[in-house]
């Protein structure tokens, strides 16, 4: 099982990181042998300093994850129908197109180390689903069978569930609900040439829950449907001014020996990660992680370091 950090999470979301001090905080995960890779964004490019720039902050063993939630973010900005569960045929097929420049990310990241650098690309169930933007479960099972046709150069493709659309409550993403993500899957996997899993961020099924039981469920449903293949950790709460109210800000955990200000107020702690793990623990994850943000801007970058450090030491001792 494969230890992630989404480390671009706990890079400032401002400007106040210049080139030399990224390459300083890559530079520090690079040489923690407790870390197996990263979680990659891809949004067009994999760092906003270029890839050539970004390759060489890559430690050459690490095994990577890219997610495409920046780019399906930020392409929804402007198209609304966007995605691959679009039952608009244009949103849909700007997602295909989209996921084409993904696959071709990961096939230069490739051949620039001379070996495979991504194990997985997490994808997810676009659109923001309301009464003028609809999605399906056929929309969404025709991209698949696109996609997995694909040559994907060793990555195995892999939903990322995000918060559902529920009528009677705010959404942070308004994607699909769990079940048809499972539904669509199963049904591809039964003649795809790559079969396809699922990833839960444990953030994104508390939010759509508002409790904690969101992820302990998802991560059952997809045990059941024999399709879980990694789990990732990030934070949320239900009171936090900082981080705001069941937002998907990527808030850190409590932490038993390093607790401050910005986190006592995240549902996320030790024993929570506990409880998915023992629920895991007779599956074969992929790959287990932690994806945190730490507001205010303005915190060091060896406070940003220590807070990946302790969480995915947390997540490790759970592991155990």
């Amino acid at each position: 099982m494969d230890i992630l950090s989404g480390a671009y999470a706990s890079v400032p979301a401002d400007s106040s990181w210049d080139q030399q001090t990224e390459q300083l905080f890559y530079k520090t995960l690079k040489e923690d042998v407790a870390i197996s890779g990263l979680e990659i964004p891809f949004s067009g490019q994999l760092n906003r300093f270029g890839n050539e720039w970004f390759y060489a902050q890559l430690n050459s063993n690490w095994r990577n994850v890219i997610t495409c939630i920046p780019g399906t973010m930020a392409e929804l900005s402007k198209d609304p129908y966007f995605g691959i569960a679009s039952d608009n045929e244009a949103g849909r097929s700007k997602a295909i197109k989209f996921y084409q420049q993904a696959n071709q990310q990961i096939q230069q990241l490739n051949s620039y180390f001379n070996k495979q650098m991504v194990t997985h690309i997490l994808i997810h169930s676009a659109p923001t689903i309301n009464e003028q933007v609809p999605s399906s479960i056929r929309a969404l099972v025709k991209s698949l069978n696109e996609l997995q046709q694909w040559d994907w150069h060793g990555a195995k493709l892999v939903i990322e569930h995000c918060d559902a659309q529920i009528n009677t409550q705010h959404s942070e993403k308004g994607f699909m609900r769990i079940e048809d993500e499972i539904d669509a899957i199963t049904t591809v996997n039964k003649h795809a040439k790559q079969k396809l899993g699922i990833s839960i961020n444990w953030g994104r099924s508390a939010i759509e829950a508002k409790s904690c039981n969101g992820p302990v469920e998802h991560i059952k449903q997809c045990i059941k449907a024999d399709l879980l293949t990694g789990l990732i950790f990030s934070g949320a709460s239900d009171t936090s001014d900082v981080y705001g109210v069941w937002k998907d800000s990527h808030m850190p955990p409590q932490l038993n020996d390093f607790d401050c200000i910005n986190n006592r107020d995240s549902v996320l702690n030790e024993e929570q990660v506990k409880r998915c793990m023992q629920l895991q623990a007779g599956t074969q994850l992929d790959f287990v992680g932690c994806k945190i943000s730490l507001l205010p801007n303005k915190q060091s970058l060896a406070t940003r370091i220590k807070y990946i450090q302790k969480t995915l030491a947390m997540i490790k001792d759970c592991i155990n």
